[in-house]
């Protein structure tokens, strides 16, 4: 929590701050892009902020077109803002402010309305996209204007950021709430955070370290606020995350509806209807009880710039930046934030105004010391000898396995003589050296090993569904589901997920593999913050239930980093790595 005495911090001089700081960083944001286009293309393509294409094609919807991407490898995600060109960004520009819409195996949907003049412009063939930015200072205009005169800003969210509110739980709610979790099976913790989540009369916060089973408590606390008549929010940083959360809230029989369009329902359940606006809800309950999924920014045009709710509840709530989040909390009374800070942190590249707030809500809102805010502490998901080095390293040794797979082993029936080792039921987690020193952001060396170690589990009997391969690069993602399908066939290598560590969030297999696929020393020093960034590492060791399989980079130890931080990251890895049975192929 933001601390009580600072008078800096009182709620006007809050609010100027938060003005001055987004004029000041969409200028900042403006520059930093401009910076980007002007580099050589050689040297974006290599560092990652350009996306090369093989070629566009048209859709159906003129808005939209299908880019095929070459072996280049960018950091872009889903929801970013691309701007497309020609090779100089700014002397041959054909479209900006596209939006990544959705990632395939081959292509990417981008959309934005001004795609039919790329038709004009572009004569076929390659072409890059730079970073994109909007100009999302109305939208965050409105929203602390709305904070500043409105009663729930002035009684509620200032006071909340500043530190100084008193924050409330009523007593019979939170026992109600215990009492029905532990009825339905939940644990003692789970139950814990549900009835404060329930009883909260502004704000509760549910850290979910991986497998503790967040979104149980999400699905659960949900359906029980609408059962009360409560009109809720449910929203997040992506399409995506909000489908997941929706798709697990409808499954227990609350009525739902997502705001948005077609194409972005990737993750939702059949029967979850889209809508354009929430009139468009005909028959939307009356009386409440119900859930509306949406982007925060749908609350700022007509989708629900009319509409409040009692309660907003984020999901993945640590990805979420704290003037996004203050987008819908103007819009209820209750707060419920769901996430994990030692997960993967904000996005901010296609938000140019939150460069500097690199702070989730989430981390704003929860400290050691906070009465509103729980962690879960038993993972289902992991053994008891995979989640040791994550809960020292993450959670302060309070994270623990339980359940079912506390003491499983992963056992196959049998495996050839060269893998025995890797495969050995004694070690829970393997590092194999690359194989490819040389090697940056692809390495098919390492590539066809992976494939090689699918292949050997399957024929020991573990079914293809059950591998999971992550990596921290599409082009070497890409290199292992080819592999995969020149081996097992397209249908049967669908079955093993391999994509990038953003994507198998959320995500559990029996076996992950997580190719790291750089050997070279020098590409690794200049990617270290990426590479090492401890909240990616997290996410990629904690899929896995009973194997975990690491093939990386065979260091020693790290070299002098400038940045202590990334240093230390760098250190945090060597830690890992050595907890794992080393083995050399």
């Amino acid at each position: 929590m933001l601390p009580k005495n600072r008078t800096d911090c009182a709620p006007q001089a809050l609010l100027k701050e938060m003005f001055s700081f987004i004029y000041d960083e969409q200028e900042a944001g403006n520059q930093r892009l401009l910076d980007i286009w002007a580099r050589p293309l050689a040297e974006k393509l290599t560092s990652g902020w350009s996306q090369g294409f093989r070629r566009l094609q048209k859709c159906e919807d003129p808005k939209t077109l299908w880019a095929y991407p070459d072996d280049s490898e960018s950091r872009f995600r889903e929801g970013d803002l691309l701007h497309l060109h020609g090779g100089n960004a700014l002397e041959q520009p054909l479209c900006g402010q596209l939006s990544l819409e959705r990632e395939e195996d081959e292509r990417w949907l981008l959309r934005g309305n001004r795609v039919p003049a790329v038709w004009d412009q572009h004569p076929g063939g390659p072409c890059y996209a730079d970073p994109d930015g909007m100009d999302l200072t109305s939208y965050y205009e409105d929203s602390l204007r709305d904070i500043a005169t409105s009663q729930i800003g002035r009684e509620i969210l200032l006071p909340l950021l500043s530190g100084d509110l008193d924050i409330c739980f009523d007593d019979r709610d939170v026992s109600e709430g215990e009492r029905i979790a532990l009825a339905e099976g939940l644990n003692a913790k789970q139950a814990q955070a549900l009835g404060l989540a329930y009883g909260a009369e502004q704000i509760a916060c549910i850290q979910g370290p991986p497998g503790t089973g967040k979104t149980l408590v999400l699905a659960l606390l949900a359906r029980l606020m609408a059962a009360r008549g409560e009109r809720i929010l449910m929203t997040s940083h992506t399409h995506m995350a909000i489908n997941n959360a929706l798709t697990k809230i409808h499954a227990r029989g609350v009525p739902t509806v997502k705001i948005g369009r077609d194409t972005q329902r990737k993750g939702l359940a059949d029967a979850i209807r889209c809508a354009p606006g929430l009139d468009a809800w005909t028959d939307r309950p009356a009386d409440g009880g119900y859930v509306v999924g949406a982007t925060p920014f749908a609350t700022c045009n007509a989708s629900l710039k009319h509409f409040e709710f009692d309660a907003v509840l984020f999901d993945e709530a640590s990805q979420i930046t704290t003037p996004l989040a203050l987008m819908a909390m103007r819009k209820g009374r209750r707060f419920i934030l769901i996430g994990d800070q030692k997960q993967l942190p904000p996005v901010l590249l296609s938000r140019s105004v939150l460069a500097k707030d690199a702070s989730s809500i989430f981390v704003r809102l929860t400290s050691k010391e906070a009465d509103h805010s729980i962690m879960l502490d038993e993972t289902y998901r992991m053994n008891k000898w995979l989640s040791g080095w994550p809960s020292r390293t993450y959670y302060d040794g309070k994270l623990r396995s339980a359940g079912p797979n506390r003491e499983r082993r992963f056992e196959l029936a049998r495996v050839e003589p060269r893998l025995a080792a890797v495969f050995d039921p004694a070690a829970s987690a393997v590092f194999l050296p690359t194989l490819d020193r040389s090697a940056g952001a692809r390495n098919d060396r390492d590539a066809k090993l992976v494939v090689d170690l699918c292949q050997a589990a399957a024929e020991a009997g573990l079914p293809l569904s059950e591998i999971g391969v992550v990596s921290p690069y599409r082009a070497h993602g890409r290199a292992v589901r080819t592999f995969l399908i020149e081996r097992f066939g397209r249908t049967a290598a669908r079955q093993v997920v391999a994509d990038t560590v953003e994507r198998m969030q959320g995500q559990e297999r029996e076996l992950i593999i997580l190719s790291l696929a750089t050997g070279d020393k020098v590409f690794l020093g200049g990617v270290a913050e990426f590479f090492f960034q401890p909240e990616r590492l997290n996410v990629s060791i904690t899929r896995a239930k009973t194997k975990l399989i690491v093939i990386g980079p065979d260091i020693s130890h790290i070299p002098k980093i400038p940045d202590r931080r990334v240093q230390h990251w760098a250190e945090q890895y060597l830690d890992m790595i050595g907890q794992c049975r080393r083995v050399t192929l």
